[in-house]
């Protein structure tokens, strides 16, 4: 997509081959150079198997939130006949959709059109026109953000009932040019001094502008050469370019190698993604920090970094969370660290915040952003092997290998050849490029783009409830572990409830008097017995027995559902005359109802799901 710095030059230099008779410029012909209006569309498709439909709920509450409406509205969606409409009846209908489309739109200048609600209706009956078909949708616009913007989630099912696909080439430029169409038509175009102003805005600015965009697209190794006289027409675009090249050197960005040559710092667009952000960034973590009423130290840096070789593993209690960034699906959590400080994380697509409510207690750390065990042992066995890897060859390399270790590899060579880093013969082998390490790497780190750090929730009780709760808490393995927090801020708040816990422990006759440490066996028994008080109650449902599992051995059956109990989510596995409950894994959700069987190890489960897929 070409940016608005990009179309401002492409028409200048259009305008500087319209000349007259006397070779001057025409001036009616510079006079009538316009541009459209600016608008983002982002576009994601959501499966709706497995967890999709919690997904979509959780989505829904999400876009209705009070705090995203104007000051004194209540939180709502609306639809093409209703401004109120039934968000309920609307997830209802869309129960048996294969997919749905959430939809992100911000027009640049969402200030000025008079009914936000008017132009997406206008929008939406504009893709039913380009589409042909009646399009099921409901809509929230959000003011939460310097520009207000609509979030529109559309069903995954046309007007006959076959299922909704949209081309690509619709979602890329289609939808995005309607839109702009329907913003130019009510606020007029933009003329070329208009044009200039926005982009004059631009030179001073601590953030990735659009004249950084066109900056980054003609350097040669970070080299900006600016010896080429510009196109007639564009002179004064070349001049904004090398204030802005001036403004990046005074930041540190850039400094001039040559006469014309300007060298840009390597990491200059996410350093500068980082510079627009601080400041929202900032806000957020001050302003939850005073809703919550707690006092952290903040005179070192308390934006966690995930990118930043020398962060550790943060656990602590989330005090906060939301969008930092609708439009580019940006999220956060701020964590109340054990370590005795706060910090603001950022976690990527909001999808991944879904299901986190504030007190939890989670471990964060940065996301591997290098390849995998799993890719050194690919690349190892098609090293040796002329380039080739297959499920055979890795037998033959190590007789040891389960069928379900070897389908992992599989697997992961199935993910680098959708992103174009592998290639699968007829034959089911697969050709290994010799650089394949180094695309793993790249693989990973695209990937972090999107989810920055792993989020693992250690208990979805407060730290209050888990000092009298009977199952094998987070706080059981804080008392099992060796390591002691801070006294300060939160850490000083697991002290006490350690303490307190012990006492607990003591009552119920799992400690004795003396005892202020757990061990595996005293872990064990609290799990025992909470899940021996959920299957009683299971028991009483499904007019089944319950049957524990022992450390090791093959388990199968049906998956019924998931439970959250003290200790963790189990999986609760039905047979015809009596079901089981195992520690659950995200996998499972995909065989919701069907039959499954996996090998106990520890506490870990190898399963085997449908089409002979082995799980890990």
């Amino acid at each position: 997509m070409m940016s608005f710095a990009g179309r401002v030059k492409r028409v200048a230099q259009r305008a500087s081959r319209s000349k007259n008779g006397s070779g001057n410029y025409s001036r009616s012909t510079v006079r009538e150079q316009f541009f459209s209006r600016r608008v983002i569309v982002k576009v994601n498709l959501v499966r709706m198997s497995g967890g999709g439909q919690v997904a979509q709920r959780r989505h829904l509450d999400y876009i209705v939130r009070e705090t995203a409406t104007r000051e004194n509205e209540h939180g709502y969606v609306y639809d093409r006949d209703c401004n109120d409409a039934d968000a309920t009846a609307f997830r209802e209908r869309g129960q048996g959709d294969r997919h749905q489309f959430r939809i992100v739109v911000s027009a640049e200048d969402a200030k000025e059109l008079t009914d936000l609600r008017a132009f997406t209706r206008d929008l939406m009956a504009r893709m039913e026109a380009d589409l042909g078909t009646k399009l099921d949708w409901v809509a929230a616009n959000h003011y939460d953000t310097a520009t207000p913007h609509t979030h529109i989630v559309l069903a995954g099912k046309r007007d006959d009932g076959k299922n909704l696909v949209i081309p690509r080439s619709y979602i890329s430029y289609g939808m995005r040019s309607a839109a702009e169409e329907l913003v130019t038509i009510e606020l007029g175009p933009i003329n070329q001094m208009q044009a200039g102003v926005k982009l004059a805005e631009q030179v001073r600015q601590q953030r990735f502008t659009n004249l950084d965009r066109g900056l980054l697209k003609v350097t040669v190794d970070n080299v900006v050469d600016i010896s080429k006289p510009p196109a007639r027409g564009s002179e004064w675009i070349r001049r904004l370019d090398i204030a802005r090249l001036k403004q990046l050197s005074r930041m540190g960005l850039a400094h001039k190698s040559a006469k014309n040559k300007w060298h840009l710092n390597k990491k200059l667009e996410p350093i500068l993604r980082r510079m627009g952000e601080s400041g929202d960034i900032l806000k957020a973590y001050h302003r939850t920090l005073k809703q919550t009423g707690l006092e952290r130290p903040t005179e070192n840096d308390v934006i966690y970094d995930p990118y930043d070789e020398r962060e550790i593993s943060l656990t602590g209690r989330i005090i906060g969370l939301g969008v930092l960034d609708d439009v580019n699906d940006k999220s956060y959590i701020v964590l109340d660290a054990t370590n005795g400080r706060a910090f603001y994380i950022p976690v990527g697509n909001a999808e991944h915040i879904e299901g986190l409510t504030k007190d939890m207690i989670v471990t964060v750390n940065p996301a591997e952003v290098k390849a995998k065990v799993s890719d050194h042992t690919i690349e190892k066995i098609a090293d040796m092997r002329g380039s080739d890897y297959s499920p055979a060859l890795h037998q033959a390399s190590n007789q040891s290998a389960s069928k379900e270790f070897i389908q992992a590899h599989v697997r992961r060579l199935e993910a680098l050849r959708r992103a174009g880093h592998a290639t699968r013969n007829k034959d089911g082998s697969w050709k290994i490029p010799h650089d394949y390490l180094d695309r793993a790497e790249s693989y990973e780190k695209f990937r972090s783009r999107a989810k920055p750090v792993d989020v693992h929730v250690q208990s979805r009780l407060p730290l209050k409830e888990l000092q009298t709760t009977m199952g094998r808490t987070w706080l059981d393995e804080e008392l099992a572990g060796s390591e002691t927090p801070t006294n300060d801020g939160f850490g000083g708040d697991v002290q006490a409830a350690k303490n307190r816990r012990i006492q607990y422990l003591g009552q119920q006759g799992i400690l004795d008097n003396e005892t202020t440490t757990l061990s595996t066996e005293h872990l064990h028994e609290l799990e025992r017995r909470d899940l021996t008080a959920a299957a009683k109650k299971l028991s009483a449902t499904l007019g089944k027995t319950y049957s524990g599992l022992s450390q090791s051995g093959r388990i199968a059956g049906t998956y019924r559902e998931a439970i959250t109990r003290p200790s963790g989510k189990y999986a609760i596995i039905e047979r015809a005359k009596d079901f089981s409950l195992v520690p659950w894994r995200d996998v499972l959700e995909r065989n919701r109802g069907k039959s499954v069987s996996g090998i106990m190890r520890g506490n870990t489960i190898s399963w085997t799901l449908n089409k002979g897929r082995g799980i890990n």
